[in-house]
């Protein structure tokens, strides 16, 4: 795979499932739902994610002990439901992956030309079972060992995704270079 730090920027590697299909267009109004639902997804997976600070946790005060639980009981509804719908839904295979702001790569088959217009479903967290869609065209098809290696940019993303897409990119990777550098400090 290539260096996560290439000049496109910060990028998250793994294995994520994903699926494409070719388009013959972009119709405004179909782009304008994607890009919509893309950013409540980015939203909601950003607040799923993010923990309460210590000031939100003021377990001194009755107040807090209730939210406490209350958030508890949340986090177990969610976790229920996250398994309910991974078991219902049928996600595509995984592959090797690195998103970008600004453009997603993997390896995998079938092999779109370069220069085809599609749109790419991602599951971008397990967290959340819907899939992150978003029109792209792929700008590059690169036959190597193990695979063939399909780059694409995405296509008529609005300043909300744009940003939306950079903080979850950011986020994923400080998050694995943190996970990173945990295995490599950790007592064998």
């Amino acid at each position: 795979m290539p260096d996560q730090f290439e000049p496109d920027g910060v990028a998250y590697t793994a294995e994520l499932p994903l699926r494409w299909a070719p388009l013959h267009s972009v119709q405004p109004a179909q782009a304008e739902q994607w890009l919509h639902e893309a950013a409540a997804l980015l939203r909601a997976l950003a607040v799923i994610e993010t923990p309460l600070s210590d000031s939100d946790r003021d377990l001194s005060s009755p107040h807090g002990k209730a939210m406490e639980r209350l958030e508890a009981k949340l986090d177990l509804a969610l976790s229920l439901m996250m398994q309910l719908a991974h078991e219902q839904a049928e996600l595509p295979a995984p592959h090797a992956a690195i998103l970008r702001a600004g453009s997603l790569e993997w390896t995998g088959e079938p092999i779109p030309e370069p220069g085809t217009l599609i749109v790419i479903f991602l599951h971008i967290s397990p967290k959340l079972p819907h899939a992150l869609t978003l029109p792209a065209q792929v700008s590059t098809v690169d036959p190597r060992e193990g695979g063939v290696r399909i780059r694409a940019h995405f296509t008529h993303l609005n300043q909300e995704v744009e940003e939306w897409l950079e903080r979850t990119v950011f986020r994923f990777h400080r998050r694995a270079i943190q996970q990173q550098h945990s295995r490599q400090s950790a007592p064998d």
